[in-house]
């Protein structure tokens, strides 16, 4: 079946989520599991959340889009889905206690030579406030699925310059297991990620990363770089997903400051580049 772009302006929400202290040191232990200043629920200040978790709540809003009554996609079609861009922009750190309040807005979709393109923005508010938190727009390709209703031909397309030849870099580890922790640790299941038979159903070599995991991971590591380890002072992080990263295989970061943030491109031990990006911090 087609997805529908008559959904275009739709919009999903508000759900409230609480970052509970097990949320936070879980999904943190998942992609930062040696970081036990972070990990340390009873440090002076409190508990602060990756501010990457947001793709949490985002994730309920992303299964909620694809059940509208009016979206025509099959279940094995939604899992055909590829996410091609995350570009997060934080206001405020997120503490564990925090109620969150998410809303998503379905900002159009449009025919491609891979499938069909969307992109979504999603709003995260301090619920006992109603203040904005984060911005995210995010766009997914969902592969060999056929467009149905009017497209939108102008969605937001997330392109980022690679850092320069000969700038530094970073070996990022990666376990076999790294998929099935992130999807209990982040509440993102999709099979494809876990289940190697039903990646090679979809069309994939095996089980592949997150593409929200190696957004994470290269946040964390220009954090520690450029920001003395702080997350808190991450003011945007945003990526374009370029490959697909197999678990249990090394991957390189590159990294470099440019004029409007540090520049990242992640690449995977046979040279691919997995996903080019921007990093952004506060003073």
């Amino acid at each position: 079946m087609p997805f529908n772009a008559d959904l275009a302006g739709a919009s999903w929400g508000p759900i409230r989520w609480e970052m509970t202290p097990r949320r936070a040191l879980a999904y943190r232990a998942a992609l930062a599991p040696q970081d036990a200043a972070g990990l340390d629920d009873a440090a002076d200040g409190g508990l602060f959340a990756l501010p990457m978790q947001v793709v949490s709540p985002e994730w309920v809003l992303v299964l909620m889009a694809r059940e509208h009554a009016d979206q025509t996609l099959t279940l094995e079609e939604g899992r055909r889905a590829v996410h091609a861009g995350q570009d997060s922009v934080f206001l405020r750190p997120i503490r564990a206690g925090d109620e969150l309040e998410v809303t998503a807005t379905l900002l159009g979709a449009r025919a491609s030579r891979a499938g069909v393109v969307t992109a979504i923005r999603f709003e995260t508010r301090d619920a006992r406030t109603g203040a904005l938190m984060v911005e995210t727009l995010s766009t997914t390709v969902y592969r060999d699925v056929a467009l149905t209703g009017a497209e939108t031909p102008d969605i937001p397309s997330p392109s980022f310059a690679e850092p320069d030849a000969g700038a530094a870099e970073i070996v990022i580890q990666t376990s076999p297991a790294l998929p099935h922790i992130y999807s209990e640790c982040a509440e993102i299941w999709n099979p494809i990620h876990t289940e190697r038979q039903v990646a090679l159903a979809s069309g994939l070599p095996d089980i592949i990363i997150h593409g929200t995991a190696l957004w994470a991971l290269a946040g964390i590591e220009a954090a520690r770089i450029y920001a003395d380890g702080d997350t808190r002072r991450l003011t945007r992080l945003a990526a374009r997903f370029t490959g697909q990263a197999f678990p249990g295989r090394p991957m390189t970061l590159a990294h470099d400051r440019a004029d409007d943030g540090v520049r990242l491109a992640l690449r995977s031990d046979d040279g691919r580049v997995l996903l080019t990006g921007l990093a952004e911090f506060s003073n």
